[in-house]
């Protein structure tokens, strides 16, 4: 009896059971495919690729929820380090079942035409209590940009608007400092990536988890407020 062909999605890697009961792991890096087992010949690798590609394409969608929103940010577990680079804050990281940043460049692509709104979900570490902001207008700029912000049209009857000040501000992480602070690289102060102002701006939401300072997760509620949680979306404006 012959075995199915399976193709699994385990940290990382792309891992093929054959009929013939032959192991074969792949995992994509920096463009190149690196290979372990017996991975056979280039017709196998390709049909390995369009599996994964499909694989892939069907995680994608648990990222949209209801009413057609795509979820590209989410706090929930702590148990996934933002703390990231730029490669990684451009592709994209996590789950989207649990802690997850969606990517720059896919966000890029998902609202450059600036038709969405946005909508960011809360609950203070503090006090347990729900904010939900949101904004009549969102969209990202490309990478030529360093993905820039465009954010207006602020509503919420429960929290502050920490997120207008930094409309246009380019995006920056620990490795890459674009924002306009010639004194410090506010990612780094922060220990997030964020669109920085240049007085580092009135939120954090991808800081550290476990930290409750200025470094932390938090988002000036007022007055500055940790959070246990956190979840931005966008869809097509209605």
């Amino acid at each position: 009896m012959s075995l199915k062909t399976w193709i699994l999605l385990i940290s990382g890697f792309a891992i093929y059971i054959g009929s013939s009961a032959k192991f074969c792991a792949r995992r994509y890096v920096n463009g190149k495919w690196i290979s372990k087992g017996d991975c056979g010949g280039p017709g196998r690798i390709s049909g390995m690729q369009k599996e994964l590609q499909l694989k892939m394409k069907d995680e994608r969608k648990k990222c949209i929820a209801g009413n057609e929103w795509t979820v590209f940010q989410r706090r929930v577990h702590g148990t996934v380090d933002f703390y990231r680079d730029w490669n990684d804050y451009k592709k994209g990281f996590g789950d989207c079942d649990g802690d997850m940043w969606l990517g720059l460049g896919e966000l890029h692509e998902r609202t450059k035409k600036g038709d969405m709104e946005l909508e960011i979900k809360m609950i203070s570490n503090d006090t347990g209590i729900h904010w939900v902001a949101k904004y009549s207008t969102f969209r990202i700029g490309p990478g030529s940009g360093n993905f820039s912000l465009h954010v207006s049209g602020f509503s919420s009857s429960a929290t502050f608007d920490a997120l207008s000040s930094l409309n246009n501000q380019q995006f920056s992480t620990k490795d890459a400092d674009h924002d306009p602070n010639s004194l410090v690289n506010c990612a780094s102060k922060y220990e997030g990536a964020w669109w920085y102002d240049s007085g580092c701006g009135w939120s954090n939401l991808n800081g550290n988890f476990n930290k409750t300072g200025v470094e932390g997760f938090w988002w000036f509620g007022p007055p500055l407020t940790p959070l246990r949680f956190s979840e931005m979306k966008f869809r097509k404006r209605l």
